[in-house]
């Protein structure tokens, strides 16, 4: 009894880890975008959107490894729209054990219209 018990709490523990996991990084993909649109220009909205993606990721705990951010498909003039891509490396050896993996890509995105009254030079 003892072991399907601690079976089944691994099991919990390893589904809330993908759960949140995957939670952090639309999050990520969110911030990104919307730090992205603030900017005047499109290599200073690169910069500041990893930057809020990977500020996003290491104040929720456990920041992921690999971490890829992607502005394909942006459209960076005054009614254009931002697109970030975020792809995650996760590290979940923590909880493996009864079919859960060791480690997970978790990939989001996310679109956000460009703030009219974003900080212009």
């Amino acid at each position: 009894m003892t072991t399907v018990l601690v079976g089944f709490i691994t099991v919990v523990v390893g589904a809330g880890r993908i759960v949140d996991s995957n939670s952090q990084v639309d999050d990520a993909a969110y911030a990104a975008a919307r730090a992205a649109s603030l900017e005047s220009n499109f290599e200073a909205a690169q910069i500041a959107g990893r930057q809020a993606a990977e500020d996003a990721l290491a104040d929720r705990g456990k920041a992921c490894t690999n971490l890829t951010v992607s502005f394909a498909g942006t459209d960076f003039r005054t009614s254009g729209q931002v697109k970030v891509e975020i792809t995650c490396h996760a590290n979940l050896s923590d909880v493996v054990g009864f079919g859960l993996p060791g480690a997970k890509d978790f990939s989001s995105s996310a679109v956000v219209p460009i703030e009219q009254y974003r900080r212009l030079p």
